[in-house]
C-alpha cells in the first residue's frame, strides 16, 4: 500500500525512536518530534492508518505502537540514507586489517571480530567455497623420502596443504616439472573447473604414453580431493549481544544461539546473500524457517573483480542502529575486496 507525506514522516520518527529506545513509542512522542504541527490526537490517526496497512503493531491496547518487518524493510528501502563511516574509523579498519595476515582465513577470522567490536552485535564472515576460487599455483615440498607436501594456492590467499605419497624414483628436479606442468595448464581456472579436467586429461596422458603429464595430474587430483570442504564461517560476538538483552527476552536469544548453532541454516541464508549484487538487509521473518521476528542480519558480499567469494556482515536486534551499521559493514567488505585484488 503507497502512503501519503504524512504516514512517511510518522512512520520515520517511529522507526527511528523504535531504534533508540527499543520501546513502543507513543504519539506524544511523535507529535513533539515532527514538523507537522499536529496534536498527539491527530498522530494516532494517522498511526491507526499505519497499524492497518501493516507497518505498525500495538502490543497492548494502552501502549505506543512498534515498527514490523515491513516498516523497518521501507525504512531501510526508502528513508535511510547512509553515508560513510568517519574517517577515523576506516583508517582503524584498514589498520586492523592491513596486520589480519596473509592466509584468507585469518583475515576473515580477524573480520568478524572487527565488525563485532565495532557493532557491539555478531560479527560474521564466511569463506568461499575452494571450489569456487581459481587456481593461482601449486608447489611440491618434500617431507621425506616418498612424502611431499603439496602447497595449493588460490586466489585472494586462500591456502590448501596436503601430505602426499610419491613414488621413490620421484626426485626434486621431477617434482619441479610436475609443478611447472600444473601450474601453467591450471592457473587463473576455479577448483570446480580443474576437477572437471583432470579425469579426461588423464585418459589423453595414458594414451600418449606421457608418463610425466600423468604423473602430475595423479598429484594433483590427490591434492585437491574429491570431497567438497566444509565452508569455514567465523562468528564472534554472541555474549556482547546478550549483555544488551533484557530477562523479558531471553526467549528471543535462545531462537539466536540456536540458530547460530544450526551452521546449516546460517550457511543457507548467507549463500543466498553471497548471490546478491551488494548489501543486503533481511529481516526477522525472512531468516529460514525459525522463529527469528526479533533479529535482522546486515551483509554484504566480497569477492574479487565483481565476483563474490563470501559474504560478512552482522547479526542483532530488529532495531539496530541501520544508519551506523549499513555504512560499517559496506566499507569493510570494500575494503576485503581490495586486498583480495591486490593479490589476485
Amino acid at each position: 500500500m503507497s502512503l501519503t507525506p504524512r504516514e512517511i514522516d510518522v512512520l520515520h520518527i517511529i522507526v527511528e525512536g523504535y531504534i533508540q529506545s527499543a520501546s513502543p513509542v507513543g504519539s506524544r512522542y511523535v507529535a513533539k518530534n515532527s514538523s507537522l504541527n499536529l496534536s498527539p490526537a491527530s498522530m494516532r490517526n494517522i498511526m491507526a492508518d499505519l497499524t492497518e496497512k501493516g507497518y505498525l503493531a500495538q502490543p497492548h491496547t494502552s501502549a505506543g505502537r512498534v515498527p514490523t518487518d515491513r516498516a523497518f524493510r521501507y525504512y531501510v528501502d526508502t528513508l535511510l540514507r547512509p553515508g560513510t563511516p568517519p574517517e577515523k574509523l576506516q583508517a582503524t579498519i584498514q589498520e586492523y586489517l592491513s596486520q589480519a595476515g596473509l592466509e584468507l582465513s585469518g583475515i576473515l577470522d580477524k573480520t568478524s571480530k572487527l565488525i563485532s567490536d565495532q557493532s557491539s552485535l555478531v560479527g560474521m564472515a564466511v569463506a568461499p567455497q575452494s571450489s569456487s576460487v581459481c587456481w593461482k599455483h601449486i608447489d611440491f615440498v618434500r617431507v621425506s623420502p616418498g612424502l611431499v607436501m603439496a602447497v595449493l594456492v588460490f586466489e585472494g590467499g586462500m591456502v590448501q596443504h596436503k601430505l602426499l605419497s610419491v613414488e621413490e624414483r620421484d626426485r626434486a628436479e621431477d617434482l619441479e616439472k610436475y609443478r611447472n606442468i600444473l601450474n601453467e595448464q591450471f592457473q587463473g581456472k576455479p577448483l570446480f573447473e580443474v576437477k572437471q579436467r583432470i579425469l579426461s586429461e588423464i585418459e589423453i596422458a595414458r594414451s600418449k604414453f606421457n608418463r610425466l603429464y600423468e604423473r602430475a595430474l595423479n598429484l594433483v587430483q590427490e591434492a585437491c580431493g574429491d570431497e567438497e570442504e566444509d565452508r569455514q564461517v567465523f562468528v564472534d560476538g554472541t555474549l556482547k549481544v546478550w549483555d544488551q538483552m533484557d530477562s523479558k527476552d531471553l526467549e528471543s536469544m535462545r531462537e539466536l544461539l540456536e540458530f547460530l548453532e544450526h551452521r546449516t541454516d546460517l550457511m543457507d541464508i548467507l549463500d543466498q546473500i553471497t548471490r546478491t549484487e551488494g548489501l543486503t538487509v533481511v529481516f526477522g521473518s525472512q531468516i529460514t524457517g525459525r522463529s527469528l521476528s526479533e533479529w535482522s542480519i546486515i551483509s554484504s558480499p566480497y569477492g574479487i573483480r565483481d565476483r563474490a567469494l563470501g559474504v560478512v556482515g552482522t547479526l542483532g536486534p530488529v532495531h539496530m542502529d541501520y544508519s551506523r551499521l549499513v555504512p560499517l559493514v559496506d566499507y569493510i567488505a570494500k575494503m576485503l575486496n581490495q586486498i583480495l585484488e591486490s593479490r589476485a
